[in-house]
């Protein structure tokens, strides 16, 4: 049961749903992390909350922010032309909107692995975390264990294609398939770590598991992850 002060903390992929309307879950949760291209409003709550960059996009967002042209030339090949045009439109407007826009340091993911062995996991990153990951073991160091790390947007099934919103669809099956020259990220092994965290109770990833139906739906995967009471109550409006 969640105790009465505790701070509910949901990292929240960019995963799309068109049927399951997402908002009244995502803003029930005390502080909420974003990633990269994140647009709240869009079917994945109304609060800005923190966001969170990996170094190119911070620094060609944020530091040195370059024309609406040349952000659609550069990541053309990864999200659609549309996508990064109106991104660039909307973070123009609302980039203060957000409770704080920082870049995940990448470059210690080597520190997560001790975590893990701390943890008594039998898994480790070979490479490189992304930076919904590196957030969820920034976190599980740093936040009191009375908090609970819930996580939503990332894929646990292994028939799912993992894609962001926006993202060019034959850009995602390379990803997924791991076959781009040179990847620093392995998203088969940040799957199994984010199984485990949830089936040892390190974190909450049991929304992870959610169909876009238009009816709550929670997917079986291959991990036999089972979802929390409190993910359970929340679905099924047990909690206001």
């Amino acid at each position: 049961m969640e105790g009465i002060n505790q701070v509910k903390i949901l990292i929240l992929g960019n995963k799309y749903y068109s049927n399951l309307k997402l908002d009244d879950i995502v803003d029930s949760f005390d502080v909420v992390y974003r990633f990269n291209l994140a647009r709240p409003g869009t079917n994945n709550g109304t609060k800005f909350g923190k966001l969170v960059m990996c170094s190119h996009i911070y620094h060609n967002w944020v530091l040195n922010p370059l024309s609406k042209e040349s952000m659609v030339e550069l990541y053309g090949w990864e999200y659609t032309d549309d996508f990064v045009s109106e991104y660039y439109d909307f973070f123009s407007k609302n980039k203060e909107k957000f409770d704080e826009i920082y870049h995940q340091n990448e470059d210690i993911w080597h520190q997560w692995n001790y975590i893990l062995e701390d943890y008594n996991s039998p898994h480790r990153f070979s490479k490189m975390a992304t930076s919904g990951y590196s957030t969820i073991f920034k976190l599980l160091y740093e936040v009191s264990d009375e908090d609970t790390i819930y996580v939503a947007g990332f894929t646990l099934s292994e028939k799912e294609t993992r894609r962001s919103v926006g993202e060019e669809y034959s850009f995602a099956l390379l990803k997924n398939k791991e076959e781009i020259e040179n990847t620093c990220h392995s998203f088969s092994e940040e799957k199994n770590i984010l199984a485990w965290l949830h089936n040892n109770k390190k974190i909450d990833a049991s929304l992870c598991m959610l169909e876009d139906t238009e009816e709550f739906t929670l997917e079986d995967n291959a991990h036999n992850t089972v979802p929390s009471q409190y993910i359970l109550d929340l679905l099924n409006g047990r909690i206001a």
